[in-house]
């Protein structure tokens, strides 16, 4: 539940992704997310072990997105994969037995497939436009409303995604999203 902040070094306006994430902690988040596609990940190592100890030090959970290896490698809370990457099936057999797996989701008929795939938690969107994370067929805006028939198309948190700021966010929340996810809302401020 509450706030779940993207700290991707893609995103961030110039600025040091620990401060963007110690900054996010401090507001309130309870869950950072380390997306770094583009970087070595020898790099990201650094990144993931700085934002573990800050995770532990504000009682947070860390998760890693796509690198399972990076994720147990930093005692992550958890892993987040998308509708392209490796089955929860198979991603399971890498994380150590406590760490989660999070999936992305576009279409509510997605949502039930990564529930029976054992996801423990969903990630929906793009809610509204977003520019941080464009990609064939995950941009387009589901709007608000759909939040409340894909929350209950499945009995796993739900986190919404994509375009939230704090402008546009009490639709979602009353829609009855578990979690709100944003990246550019925060990494661009």
């Amino acid at each position: 539940k509450g706030l779940y902040v993207i700290i991707d070094p893609e995103v961030t306006s110039g600025r040091d992704p620990v401060d963007i994430a110690r900054q996010s902690l401090q507001g309130g988040a309870q869950v950072l997310q380390l997306r770094d596609k583009l970087r070595e990940k020898g790099t990201s190592l650094v990144l993931a072990q700085a934002l573990k100890l800050l995770c532990t030090d504000y009682g947070a959970s860390l998760i890693i997105n796509d690198h399972a290896d990076l994720a147990v490698a930093v005692d992550a809370d958890g892993l987040h994969v998308g509708q392209g990457d490796l089955p929860v099936v198979e991603v399971r057999k890498m994380l150590r037995p406590w760490q989660v797996i999070g999936r992305s989701n576009h279409r509510t008929t997605e949502l039930k497939e990564s529930q029976d795939m054992g996801a423990d938690h969903v990630a929906f969107g793009a809610i509204y436009a977003t520019s941080t994370k464009v990609s064939k067929g995950t941009s387009v805006p589901v709007g608000p409303e759909s939040v409340k028939v894909a929350k209950a198309s499945v009995h796993l948190p739900l986190v919404a995604i994509g375009g939230i700021n704090e402008s546009n966010i009490e639709p979602v929340v009353r829609a009855g999203a578990d979690a709100i996810c944003v990246t550019g809302a925060i990494g661009l401020a």
